[in-house]
């Protein structure tokens, strides 16, 4: 199975016009949930 051969459509079509587009849209959500910057997650001590 040629994995080169699977992937390139979508490399084609992410690359340039309405893809691209997509991409870009899809690229700034993902940053905005999940920024880089973002602390480490830590225990929380709950209540008793």
């Amino acid at each position: 199975m040629d994995f080169g051969a699977l992937v390139e459509p979508l490399v084609a079509f992410f690359s340039d016009g309405i893809g691209k587009t997509i991409m870009d849209v899809l690229s700034v959500i993902y940053q905005v949930l999940f920024p880089a910057n973002a602390p480490a997650a830590t225990p929380q001590e709950l209540p008793r």
